[in-house]
């Protein structure tokens, strides 16, 4: 079910120490997740994941560690929300490569990460959802749109990776609309995470979790 399979026990110990308030020292509960899901997917196990496409395109885009590591990060973030319910794999990994390429800063420093876990960023200068959420789609809908659209603001001359990775975009079969849509639902996600007080959410799921233990 996974590419990178884990022991449960390995899981929970993880687990434990995110968040040690709401998991249990029971790995027998994670394996009872494990057959349920096996139940809920009829026995379907083969999982595509946008990941792999990052890295079969890696060559021919000509893409650097940054590049993949970022578009990696935004793939993470992107399970938050219900992309990977509304589009194929391969679209989600064009649009985390254009993105990665238009705002990950070629090296700049590192996104900080959430304690969410999963690789998720934070909206924190420099990192690319900063980026992403000030631009908005104006500079990705610039970029595909060629040459005759009008250019960011301070920028000189396009840059050569984003002018292949467009060109190999408008000769491949890919749905340009589709990689916009799921642009935009990535703007949405990292302006709610903006907003998000990590501290209250974990005051308030404890207090649900309080809640329905005095109820039984």
């Amino acid at each position: 079910m996974e590419e990178c399979p884990q022991h449960i026990r390995v899981v929970s110990s993880e687990a434990r120490q995110l968040w040690p308030e709401f998991i249990t020292n029971d790995p027998a509960k994670i394996g009872e997740c494990e057959f349920y899901l096996i139940s809920e997917m009829h026995s379907q196990l083969i999982v595509h994941h946008p990941y792999r496409t990052v890295l079969e395109l890696t060559k021919p885009l000509e893409l650097t560690t940054e590049d993949v590591s970022q578009a990696t990060t935004l793939i993470s973030d992107h399970y938050q929300t219900d992309l990977p319910l509304l589009y194929p794999p391969h679209v989600i990994a064009v649009m985390a490569i254009l993105l990665a390429v238009m705002f990950g800063g070629g090296g700049g420093a590192a996104a900080h990460r959430n304690p969410y876990g999963h690789g998720a960023i934070v909206a924190n200068p420099p990192s690319i959802s900063t980026s992403l959420r000030e631009a908005g789609l104006g500079v990705t809908l610039s970029a595909l749109g060629g040459s005759n659209a009008p250019a960011a603001a301070g920028a000189t001359r396009p840059d050569p990776r984003i002018s292949r990775i467009v060109t190999w975009l408008a000769e491949s079969e890919v749905d340009i609309k589709a990689v916009i849509e799921c642009t935009q639902e990535m703007i949405s996600l990292y302006e709610v995470m903006d907003g998000v007080n990590i501290q209250q959410c974990k005051e308030i799921i404890s207090r649900m979790i309080k809640t329905r233990n005095a109820d039984k």
